[in-house]
């Protein structure tokens, strides 16, 4: 797999998926079968603000619930994971949010968009802009589909066209 890049349709965000997340995700997926999960992404941002650097993908939490049909992730072992990024050398944090529907249906549920709003307005995560990620089944020819937003505080999602 190689690095995805987006950008929203007017321009004003941008992502990079680097390849070894794309990997793992594709993993994770593998692993869950024919049932949802999901976890949190981790990265940073560009020096002028403008790209947000996926670097990391972790696997749903140990109080993660989990059916054919939803997923709720849990937070077991989150704050201390994310406290140890933000004290590392190479600084990263809490930077949206994965999840992945056994089919190759990829669109986001209103539960999806909601939970990601009140992630922006709140302040546990201090995301003012977080991601989502939404993976589906294996396409034809192998390759994992997946859609990509950023769902900023006051504003509607907006998805990423990759680049």
């Amino acid at each position: 797999m190689k690095t995805w890049k987006g950008r929203t349709a007017d321009s004003t965000f941008a992502v990079e998926l680097q390849a070894s997340v794309l990997g793992v995700l594709d993993r994770y997926c593998r692993d869950a079968g024919s049932v949802e999960t999901g976890g949190i992404l981790i990265g940073c941002y560009s020096d002028d603000l403008t790209l947000a650097i996926v670097s990391e993908a972790t696997p749903p939490p140990t109080d993660s619930k989990q059916s054919r049909f939803w997923f709720v992730r849990g937070v077991s072992g989150l704050r201390e994971m994310l406290q140890a990024r933000w004290r590392a050398k190479e600084r990263t944090f809490y930077i949206g949010e994965w999840h992945f529907h056994p089919v190759n249906h990829v669109e986001p549920s209103s539960e999806d968009f909601g939970q990601m709003i009140e992630i922006s307005r709140g302040r546990e995560y201090d995301c003012k802009e977080p991601l989502l990620l939404i993976l589906g089944a294996s396409s034809y020819d192998g390759r994992r589909i997946f859609r990509a937003f950023v769902c900023p505080a006051e504003e509607s999602p907006k998805e990423f066209l990759g680049r």
